[in-house]
């Protein structure tokens, strides 16, 4: 999923608490930054946790900005990063409004928002607006366009709490990411200044146009055209865009259209241009409280000042865009988990079978416990990577957009992971939910029913999961051969271990201990298979999507518990946590030996050197003896006491 009252006059106000919210975020633009700043700072400030200082924590300011995919090849907890436990009070402040708006304003609604008569009222876009009063919108634009200039941790937290509605977050997302981020980083001043802040503050509804008819995941070969016309004034618009989310009410579109036949490139369009209509709302599935329409242009002029970036290089704002949305949509889909969950728990807790409440069968608490685990990974490498772009945004020009764009594409392979990785886990965790429902699960009367619709469609936007998946290895290739990323080193002490004997054996069951043993075991597995599959298909690896899959799941496995392990020695982990990350990491490592072993076997079918690579398989493979029932049972109680996902204070 891309998920307000005023509470101003039902919550004490502390004078103090305004330099304390503004500090860092000064927003400075008339009536809507007024109504923001009254609603920040009129709030019971939220406990904010202790942050734990032991000889784990060497520091508790940003993290040190590692290589992009260097997570694979590092020891785990080398590097400090940024977790939810580490948020100050002005980002639990915005997230705690964010939560009651979402909680007054959207959730309450939800089956108005997606009612035919919610959609004929735009009630949607009410509420969106209304967003916008609060500042939520202005969260990422700079202050010289009149915004806040926060950082991506703070934008990401927000995008979790919207995160709640599946229809309000896509609309929101549509409108001030998707449909903001390509001015912010590829237009001209006068483009800022013109769109920037009348987006920020809801005056015009944005949306973002790249895919069409004949082409989704292959967006280079779109066919939209774009003619220049004699007089070199405006481009003649032809073609017509698919799937374009706030479509029905937005001002303005940002649009990709090839110039002179080949030349992909990035617009801005505004609603009312001659030739541009919008087609009917698609029927879907699920997100029906959002848009969804074509965009059609028949001979629509386009003033030339509205190219976005360069003639010919609408691809690196598509993609850079594109870079940016997919972390944002793994933290709003957490968001949307953890609210499933709640919901769920609840049900569960008042409804009995055989005298006994659901949520306390054992086959129903295994499924609670495989949740919680999922969330707390889910928030764990999310935050991590806005916490590595901000470091390595620290000390430069925020407001210079290629400075911005080089951090965000640092980390193209994590932003990659995070889609695909929380995309998945809302999937299951929304299954395992509605089977706590049973029956009742199945009908509009229970929320459940709306999450299991509106959950599908998160593995396809944003690129596809297959597409992500493939962008995984295939940029830690690319990375390299180009020398960007250091493998050869870890590789060569894996030789080494094999070699020699010298592999660590299973420690005592002492803290996370093993937990780590199991995480290095498949990390070095990944590598293995890394390795084997370059050396048997050489540049040909490319043509082999199913072993890119495959290795992708490693990868992805591995930096999801890189991040939960790294994070709870960051913090005063109870048993709950350490539990949490053992499951994680002993069920990852046992996928993971599986699937090594099924993919070299594929990589070489036969060939004479397979047995030497079945036998570096054969010393690295291993299995953590544990008790998972009695772990899970753990983090279940926990969740089940709470009546909610539990192991965060945010």
């Amino acid at each position: 999923m891309f998920g307000g009252v005023c509470l101003c006059s039902s919550v004490s106000c502390d004078a103090r608490d305004e330099s304390v919210l503004f500090a860092q975020m000064r927003p400075r633009c008339g009536a809507t930054h007024e109504r923001s700043r009254q609603f920040l700072m009129c709030r019971e400030a939220p406990p904010f946790p202790h942050i734990h200082s032991s000889e784990q924590i060497m520091t508790t300011s940003l993290p040190i900005a590692a290589p992009g995919g260097a997570f694979l090849v590092e020891p785990t907890g080398q590097r400090h990063i940024f977790t939810p436990e580490e948020f100050d009070e002005i980002q639990l402040s915005i997230a705690e409004q964010a939560h009651k708006f979402m909680e007054k304003e959207v959730v309450p609604h939800e089956r108005l928002l997606e009612s035919k008569q919610g959609k004929a009222d735009e009630v949607m876009v009410d509420k969106l607006r209304k967003a916008c009063e609060l500042g939520f919108a202005l969260v990422e634009v700079p202050e010289q366009y009149d915004g806040l200039g926060a950082d991506k941790r703070t934008a990401l937290l927000l995008c979790e709490k919207l995160g709640a509605n599946g229809d309000f977050s896509v609309t929101y997302g549509a409108h001030c990411g998707i449909g903001l981020a390509p001015i912010l980083l590829f237009g001209t001043a006068e483009q800022k200044k013109k769109y920037a802040t009348r987006i920020g503050t809801g005056e015009l509804v944005s949306c973002y146009a790249l895919s069409e008819p004949g082409s989704g995941s292959d967006a280079l070969a779109a066919r939209t055209t774009a003619v220049l016309n004699e007089a070199g004034t405006h481009y003649i618009f032809n073609g017509t865009k698919q799937w374009i989310s706030n479509a029905a009410w937005a001002d303005v579109a940002i649009v990709f259209a090839k110039v002179d036949g080949d030349k992909f490139t990035a617009f801005i369009v505004d609603r009312d241009t001659p030739g541009f209509s919008i087609g009917a709302e698609e029927h879907k599935l699920g997100l029906r409280g959002s848009s969804t329409c074509q965009l059609i242009f028949n001979d629509a002029p386009v003033p030339k000042e509205n190219v976005l970036g360069e003639i010919g290089k609408g691809h690196h704002v598509a993609f850079n865009t594109l870079n940016l949305g997919r972390f944002k949509l793994g933290a709003s889909v957490i968001g949307g988990a953890k609210r499933a969950i709640q919901e769920s728990l609840a049900y569960a807790t008042d409804r009995q079978q055989f005298r006994t409440r659901v949520v306390d069968f054992g086959a129903i608490r295994e499924m609670v416990a495989d949740c919680v685990v999922q969330v707390y990974l889910g928030e764990a490498l999310n935050y991590r990577i806005a916490g590595m772009i901000d470091a390595r945004l620290e000390g430069q020009d925020h407001t210079d957009p290629k400075v911005l764009m080089k951090a965000v594409e640092e980390y193209v392979i994590e932003a990659s992971i995070s889609k695909v990785y929380s995309s998945e886990a809302l999937d299951r965790i929304i299954d395992r939910c509605f089977q706590w429902h049973g029956g009742y699960g199945f009908v509009e009367e229970y929320c459940i029913e709306k999450f299991f619709r509106d959950s599908r469609v998160n593995r396809i936007f944003e690129g596809t999961n297959e597409i992500n998946r493939l962008l995984v290895p295939g940029t830690l290739i690319k990375r390299v051969m180009t020398g960007r990323l250091e493998i050869d080193q870890a590789m060569a002490d894996m030789e080494r271990r094999i070699a020699s004997g010298d592999l660590p054996a299973l420690p005592a069951d002492d803290g996370l201990d093993r937990a780590l043993f199991a995480l290095q075991r498949l990390k070095w597995l990944a590598m293995t298979v890394f390795q084997a599959a370059t050396a048997r298909f050489g540049i040909s690896l490319d043509k082999e999507q199913e072993t890119l899959v495959g290795l992708a799941n490693l990868i992805i496995d591995a930096y999801a518990v890189d991040s939960a392990i790294a994070r709870a020695t960051q913090q005063d982990s109870d048993e709950a946590v350490s539990a949490v990350c053992k499951v994680a990491a002993y069920e990852a490592l046992d996928r993971g030996v599986v699937a090594s072993w099924r993919l070299m076997e594929c990589i070489f079918d036969g060939h004479e050197d397979f047995s030497d690579w079945a036998s570096k398989l054969d010393k690295l493979s291993a299995h953590v003896p544990a008790n998972i029932v009695r772990l899970k049972r753990v983090i279940a109680k926990g969740a089940v006491d709470a009546g909610q996902y539990h192991l965060s204070a945010y």
